[in-house]
């Protein structure tokens, strides 16, 4: 059976959610600000993305590599060979390969001498999917959010209300002000700030931070733009100098900045 079809996947029972004994809300929080790996080798982070990818009808990406992670781990020859095509059945319908490397995977199947090293370019393509596409919808998921919530301490929720800088800080607290941003129609403010803080993650100076200086402005920033913030004109003036100038650090949005967090905790 294609169990990966659209049209089978109703008939699919659902992975169950990790149960909540057992973890405390910084090890979850911690799968937000690391990679792909940290939430992989994390028993728990691995049943939770499992569970947002069957929802997101991706999880045949994570099946794959845990199925190469089996056949790696297997001493026959022969068994190996055969889970190998077994693999390449039930994937590579529904795994998103480029044709390289499913080819490579094809010919190996059939090799004489398989090698289970010959299925690396098909890892490292879904690897970099997951990495680059589903794990950070992951992280801005409602299914994490709710988890994280759960698990929240109150302490931390309590503290909100007394400081702006924490409830940015929190993901659950962060995930509600946008909420709230979204009903009065001001969320570009919160996304703005977030591709800021993206942007001063950046090597300084470096061709990426440049590049991701340019989008910021035209998605936040110039006149007219769908999700334009609102800037005192002479900031807004100084940043657009700065970048026809190519004068382009880590402090480039410093005063933008200042002042969209003044907007924001006004709210």
């Amino acid at each position: 059976m294609a169990i990966f079809e659209p049209s089978q996947r109703q008939n699919r029972e659902a992975p169950p959610l990790p149960e909540l004994g057992g973890i405390e809300y910084p090890r979850a929080a911690m799968w937000a600000s690391g990679n792909l790996n940290n939430v992989l080798n994390d028993d728990k982070g691995r049943q939770l993305f499992r569970c947002f990818l069957f929802q997101s009808l991706a999880d045949e990406n994570l099946s794959f590599i845990e199925a190469t992670d089996k056949l790696k781990k297997m001493k026959s020859s022969d068994e190996k060979k055969a889970f190998a095509k077994e693999i390449i059945s039930l994937y590579s319908p529904y795994i998103n390969l480029s044709s390289g490397a499913m080819k490579k995977i094809r010919e190996a199947a059939e090799s004489e001498n398989f090698d289970p090293e010959d299925f690396n370019p098909a890892i490292k393509e879904v690897r970099r999917l997951l990495e680059n596409d589903q794990f950070p919808r992951f992280r801005r998921s409602e299914i994490y959010l709710d988890f994280l919530e759960q698990l929240l301490p109150r302490a931390y929720a309590e503290k909100w209300a007394t400081s702006f800088e924490a409830l940015l800080g929190n993901h659950v607290g962060r995930h509600h002000f946008r909420i709230f941003l979204r009903g009065i129609h001001a969320e570009e403010n919160l996304r703005f700030w977030e591709a800021v803080v993206e942007f001063r993650a950046v090597k300084n100076k470096s061709p990426a931070m440049v590049n991701l200086a340019r989008v910021i402005m035209q998605t936040y920033l110039a006149e007219g733009a769908s999700n334009e913030v609102f800037l005192p004109f002479g900031v807004r003036q100084v940043i657009q100098k700065r970048l026809d100038e190519n004068d382009i650090d880590l402090v480039l949005f410093d005063d933008a900045i200042k002042h969209v967090e003044q907007v924001l905790s006004n709210h």
